[in-house]
């Protein structure tokens, strides 16, 4: 959507198109609000009809292969859309089942996650009625949308429980799966507490593998240096940052990474946007593989560039 304001301001002669399934825009950043300050989640949903640029053909269907060869998106029911260039935006998807039992136990047994419409606001049921105990929160070592969300919602969290007096009966205990090396200024308040006692304990190298929702357990592959491990922590309370990966229509396809930690992710040259390989392919958002936090001001600069690129591309000269 940002592409095409941009375009339409920019480039109003191209002819553009939107190829999308989902009659909803959904604002993601807001679900922190959502849940750890009750803000209803229903305005954080438009219907993508009143977003859309004037002059845009919607075409609601879902793109199910890409032929970057023959400039070709294959969709599931309108059939083959040809294109001159392809802005590719999908984002990347939750993959709740790639910890054993998350599933099924989310919303329950204290299981929490902001990283949906409608688990964001049973995230806020849990954390405004939480009583005390230790409260464990997760990161993954894949990279999520979001940037420092995990930080942001332990910190509110944590404000709304000092708010209802409740943060003295409060342990609160942040798992990630990064080294501790490359943890970053982010981390630097929460271990300078966790060195104070302040009833904060950091935990690096935690890659979450599976919850135990009938016995309130977080099951933890460790890693330090070269050795793994496993670790089970108990909680009263835990929001987990899931897994995220791209659709799988990119992650099998030609377009993406097939080597190393972007691996799955589109290849772009980070500093133009532009496939390394097809310049008439261009990508925006979280479905992108550079080294860099995925965060919804990053992605509208991002739009922002791309729409220049393409104003100036040689096929619409």
């Amino acid at each position: 959507m940002a592409v095409l304001r941009e375009l339409r301001e920019h480039a109003p002669r191209l002819k553009t198109a939107l190829i999308d399934p989902s009659p909803y825009h959904y604002d993601q950043p807001d679900w922190v609000r959502v849940a750890t300050e009750g803000a209803d989640k229903e305005q954080t949903r438009r219907r993508k009809m009143f977003e859309l640029p004037p002059g845009v053909v919607w075409i609601r269907d879902a793109v199910q292969k890409i032929d970057p060869d023959a400039q070709v998106l294959a969709t599931g029911s309108t059939g083959e859309v040809a294109y001159e260039a392809v802005v590719i935006a999908t984002g990347v998807e939750t993959r709740w089942d790639r910890i054993r039992n998350l599933a099924d136990a989310l919303g329950t047994n204290g299981i929490c996650s902001v990283y949906g419409y409608e688990q964001a606001a049973s995230a806020w049921e849990m954390i405004r009625s939480f009583p005390g105990g230790r409260a464990l929160f997760s990161a993954p070592s894949s990279p999520y949308k979001g940037g420092n969300a995990p930080l942001r919602i332990l910190h509110r969290a944590e404000d709304q429980w000092r708010e209802r007096g409740v943060r003295s009966q409060a342990e609160i205990l942040f798992a990630t799966a990064i080294n501790e090396d490359y943890a970053g200024e982010q981390y630097a308040e929460l271990v300078a507490r966790d060195a104070q006692g302040d009833r904060v304990r950091v935990y690096f190298g935690y890659e979450l593998l599976e919850v135990r929702p009938d016995r309130y357990e977080a099951v933890f592959n460790v890693s330090k240096g070269v050795s793994l491990t496993q670790d089970v922590v108990r909680y009263d309370l835990i929001h987990v940052v899931p897994p995220m990966r791209p659709p799988s229509v990119i992650e099998t396809s030609p377009l993406a990474y097939q080597v190393g930690p972007t691996r799955g992710f589109l290849e772009v040259n980070p500093d133009t946007l532009q496939h390394r390989r097809y310049p008439n392919v261009y990508g925006v958002g979280d479905v992108i593989g550079v080294e860099a936090e995925k965060t919804g001001e990053r992605a509208r600069r991002q739009a922002r560039q791309v729409a220049r690129r393409l104003r100036d591309h040689p096929a619409f000269s």
